[in-house]
């Protein structure tokens, strides 16, 4: 069965870029998510995407990184590390 359906321009743009990262039709994806909610009654349909401003993305960015910087085996700093491989 064909249904057409209208799927905000951002949010089709990042599903059809991550789809073709991962080697499959948008098609594909779509029925995958509709067999995987019908499985779970109980799942929660989340509300719209809406975009981060520029702060936001900023906020969280940095957040990543400082989470990424606890987690390193290595604490000191890249340029650090370098400058001691050259010695």
């Amino acid at each position: 069965m064909k249904a057409t359906i209208d799927v905000p321009d951002a949010l089709y743009r990042q599903v059809k870029a991550r789809a073709a990262l991962e080697g499959r039709a948008v098609r594909e994806v779509t029925i995958e998510l509709y067999r995987s909610w019908l499985e779970d009654p109980g799942a929660q349909v989340s509300g719209p995407i809406v975009p981060l401003s520029g702060a936001e993305w900023l906020a969280r960015w940095d957040e990543l990184g400082a989470e990424t910087a606890r987690k390193a085996v290595d604490p000191r700093p890249t340029s650090e590390i370098i400058i001691s491989e050259r010695r």
